[in-house]
């Protein structure tokens, strides 16, 4: 009796004990709704808030990763690209609303410079400094780091375009938008295009397991639960909405203050609030040697938030009729940095291997480049 006493009192504690932690991580986000409704002091709403984003950003990677164990192969694919990048979408989004386009633009280049860099020259890094050599697989390292040179491209041109034919051009923004609203109709269909390239016609490459009969048995037996995890995303991304609008709203406040500057707080502090817990379980897995899964979350990521998110948070601006819609014409020495990170990601990637001086690049690319931040 007391060995089947002592059974339930760990099932229960394992029942209890994430629970515990969720209800505390959903604290900092109550927190920072009341102190933006209550109005009070901006330093306070900024504080709390960031708390929050940065607190449902954790639960939002604990969520997927659960409903992502309920689902098939092509399930997961697809849950992935929805709401890996939710939270940064939010913030962009509440920025748009606001009239503050050029915030959301420096949120995802900050978040694309800081995954392709920063966070692979870690992995690299610390990865090299427990093992001689580590290795990834080839096949999705140097697909999605072509992706990413498209996608960068596709930065770098408008910007372009409009150094050298804007200051002459009057129409020139009329047609910049045009280009953007239809270069992201092409990026989206690239992106679809690498989907079932990697899920159906050339998954053995990518060593994609496929979906057999007991998997959708399992899928169909664990609908309650599933049901209960998806209740619990929304849950999160309708939080997490309310904070990037206070978030937002008292950025300019702050910025003004001789503590954090501007381009700090858009570059630097919104994505790290977005992207935290990400780049810690991509850290934490190459510390574990496990490259390829450490590279999924850096240039996976990055590969869903330039060729997916970007054009829909284009499209989305277009078909919401905000004042000031946002377009592919990012900061011309912002989008040169990008380009040039993703050069170097590419030729450290053929290979399929890493050490710690591939690491020490990075870092120091992303010092180099983080000055024109």
């Amino acid at each position: 009796m007391p060995t089947e006493a002592r059974k339930r009192l760990q099932r229960l504690e394992q029942v209890l004990k994430p629970a515990s932690h969720a209800v505390f991580l959903l604290s900092f986000p109550v927190l920072g709704i009341v102190s933006g409704i209550l109005d009070k002091s901006p330093w306070l709403v900024f504080g709390l808030n960031f708390l929050a984003i940065l607190s449902l950003s954790r639960l939002n990677l604990r969520q997927l990763r659960r409903v992502s164990s309920m689902l098939g192969p092509l399930g997961k694919a697809f849950w992935h690209v929805i709401l890996d990048n939710a939270i940064l979408c939010i913030i962009c989004i509440a920025a748009i609303q606001k009239g503050a386009a050029s915030v959301a633009q420096s949120c995802i280049l900050g978040s694309l410079l800081a995954n392709i860099l920063l966070v692979i020259g870690s992995c690299f890094l610390i990865a090299g400094i427990r093992h001689s050599e580590s290795s990834f697989s080839t096949a999705f390292a140097s697909k999605a780091s072509s992706l990413m040179i498209v996608a960068s491209t596709s930065l770098v041109v408008p910007s372009a375009m409009a150094e050298v034919h804007c200051r002459v051009d009057p129409v020139c923004e009329e047609t910049l938008l045009r280009m953007s609203r239809t270069v992201s109709i092409a990026l989206l269909l690239l992106f679809w295009i690498h989907l079932h390239y990697r899920l159906r016609s050339h998954r053995t490459i990518f060593n994609e397991p496929t979906v057999t009969e007991a998997d959708n048995r399992s899928n169909m037996g664990s609908l309650l639960l599933g049901m209960f995890e998806g209740i619990h995303l929304i849950v999160v991304q309708a939080l997490a909405s309310k904070s990037a609008y206070f978030l937002v709203g008292v950025l300019d406040t702050i910025s003004d203050s001789s503590f954090i500057s501007d381009r700090v707080a858009r570059f630097v502090l919104l994505p790290l609030a977005a992207d935290g817990p990400f780049r810690l379980e991509a850290i934490m897995a190459a510390n574990r040697n496990e490259m390829t899964t450490a590279l999924s979350y850096a240039i996976g990521r990055s590969m869903n938030l330039a060729l997916f998110a970007t054009p829909c948070l284009v499209l989305f601006s277009w078909a919401a009729q905000f004042s000031c819609p946002m377009t592919l014409h990012f900061p011309t020495l912002e989008t040169i940095s990008i380009f040039l990170g993703m050069i170097l990601v590419t030729e450290l990637c053929r290979d399929g291997k890493s050490d710690y001086l591939e690491g020490a690049m990075c870092l120091v690319m992303y010092l180099i480049l983080s000055f024109s931040f």
